[in-house]
């Protein structure tokens, strides 16, 4: 599993590697990704967000780390916090509450 980033997308992207090309000419290593939520593999994800130029794999370049660990279901959590943003706003609370209370 690796996060990578492409240009012209802010977020980085947590996906899991599905192929990898190294070329024998070169020694340059290629990586096809894919989410757990897609149908197919990132190709087309690729192609929608470098506009520039034909993606078909991601370069190590473009990886900005790799997953050290698993953490189920925290990503729901972002996702409830964009959707509904007075749950961010008692969380903050809630923190700010707490650092109030014990200093």
């Amino acid at each position: 599993i690796c996060v990578f980033k492409i240009p012209g997308r802010e977020i980085p992207i947590v996906h899991r590697v599905i192929d990898r090309h190294d070329s024998p000419e070169t020694g340059e290593q290629k990586l096809l990704t894919k989410g757990d939520n897609n149908n197919g593999d990132d190709r087309q994800i690729y192609q929608e967000l470098y506009i520039n130029r034909q993606m078909m794999w991601i370069e190590p370049k473009d990886i900005v780390g790799r997953v050290q660990g698993f953490l189920p279901y925290l990503g729901m959590f972002t996702i409830y916090m964009t959707d509904y943003p007075l749950l961010k706003y008692a969380l903050l609370g809630g923190v700010g509450l707490v650092v109030f209370i014990y200093e």
